[in-house]
């Protein structure tokens, strides 16, 4: 995986998400692990927003992050869920599924070295969860591409705002998305306090190069579930994934 969250975005993570007012993973996490026997290993726990409330319902799940700020906010809020630092091409364990939920999966570079990774850590009939987005919006247009605009704003605690801007570029034929994002703590009266950037690759898939790794790396879907189980229209933007390994 390619990318670590640090600094501002590591802080503001979870504020920016729960502003967003989207809906949560939690209850298909849930519905996946209640047919899993055996622990689970989340990849990329982040700052334990949903690795938390799944060991606080009773799941034995551990966390597998790289960032030591993302941890430090986990451990600082979920003290009972466990965390490992490290990362996911150094990990040894062998458990009965692997987690992989937020789209973490669409930071590897080699999606289909990483699916093989995973069969092999959870054996036959071993089980993964993943979801992924697809970027209608800068596919569209909807989005201006190679230009900042506007991406997150907030209040902060004691008058200081925190705003994100967003920069992208699609590379349609290779199926990526690179963004770049900037951060900016600005005072009440809009003095900028702190100022920081950050870069990523997204991979996205079309159905049928998924189907087609999926099939290779000897995987199986159990069940499809759209826009986290609150699909209403055509177009989907998240698809999440239960896989078993054959």
């Amino acid at each position: 995986m390619s990318h670590s969250y640090q600094g501002l975005e590591a802080e503001w993570h979870d504020l920016f998400w729960a502003a967003e007012d989207a809906p949560t993973e939690l209850p298909l996490l849930e519905k996946f692990l209640q047919q899993v026997e055996g622990p689970s290993l989340y990849l990329g726990s982040g700052s334990g927003r949903l690795l938390g409330p799944l060991v606080e319902n009773g799941h034995p799940v551990t966390g597998l992050e790289s960032s030591p700020e993302m941890i430090a906010l986990s451990r600082a809020r979920w003290p009972e869920a466990p965390v490992k630092e490290g990362r996911w091409e150094d990990e040894k364990s062998k458990p009965a599924a692997v987690l992989i939920p937020g789209f973490t999966f669409q930071l590897f570079e080699n999606p289909r070295r990483e699916l093989r990774h995973i069969a092999e850590a959870v054996g036959q009939g071993g089980q993964a969860y993943l979801s992924l987005f697809f970027p209608w919006a800068e596919l569209s247009g909807d989005l201006p591409a190679a230009k900042w605009y506007p991406d997150r704003e907030l209040d902060l605690p004691g008058g200081n705002k925190a705003e994100m801007r967003t920069k992208h570029v699609i590379l349609e034929k290779k199926s990526l998305l690179k963004r770049e994002h900037e951060y900016t703590l600005r005072s009440a009266n809009g003095n900028i306090i702190r100022q920081e950037t950050s870069k990523q690759t997204v991979r996205f898939f079309v159905d049928a190069e998924l189907g087609r790794l999926l099939k290779q790396t000897g995987w199986k879907v159990t069940n499809e579930i759209y826009d986290f189980g609150e699909h209403d229209g055509e177009t989907v933007y998240v698809t999440t994934l239960y896989l078993r390994q054959s």
